[in-house]
């Protein structure tokens, strides 16, 4: 009888985990997206605006040669410390990227990196999601990528790093969040 109780405790268990995980899914997947792109002038702190507040500018990474961005810069400054996502707005997780314009047709791999450091310090501490992209120079539609990433608390720095085979290969994009308040 105890081995039953165990058993029916742990199923208990397993169960309020899985419906608690589903409910997640099932806001992320039903939740406003907005969209971001970089400030006209970014500061030490604020580096996006909200496009439904006023034209922005694309943003812009910069590959290194077979190697994340190795130059100053390189990187895409998405999320700033002080920038604010919308009121309430205490985590937030990126749901797509469109990219406007790529310089090279070869294979892009790019990566979100988050944290409150610098970027290598988040990079180091594995605080970044992968993604790959690829869309020919003739292909004159949009291509939004999804992404996906973890829930990110507001105040934390966003960046953006590209890889290509191509040194100095661009990739011009803006990027579209959920919100959440908690």
């Amino acid at each position: 009888m105890v081995l039953g109780l165990n058993h029916s405790r742990n199923h208990k268990a397993l169960l309020d985990s899985i419906y608690a995980e589903t409910e997640v899914v099932e806001i992320h997947l039903h939740h406003k997206v907005r969209w971001f792109g970089k400030l006209a002038v970014q500061t030490a702190t604020k580096w996006c605006t909200a496009l439904d507040t006023g034209l922005s500018k694309l943003y812009r990474a910069i590959s290194g040669n077979g190697v994340y961005g190795a130059d100053l810069n390189d990187e895409a400054q998405l999320f700033g410390s002080e920038d604010e996502l919308g009121v309430g707005t205490a985590y937030h997780d990126f749901n797509e990227i469109l990219i406007v314009a790529n310089s090279s047709e070869t294979l892009y791999l790019s990566r979100i990196v988050w944290g409150t450091g610098t970027l290598a310090q988040a990079v180091a501490a594995n605080q970044y999601s992968e993604f790959p992209f690829i869309r020919g120079n003739a292909d004159k539609n949009r291509k939004i990528q999804e992404v996906i990433t973890p829930r990110i608390p507001v105040g934390y720095k966003v960046w953006l790093q590209t890889m290509n085979d191509t040194d100095n290969a661009t990739l011009d994009f803006v990027v579209g969040v959920h919100g959440y308040d908690e």
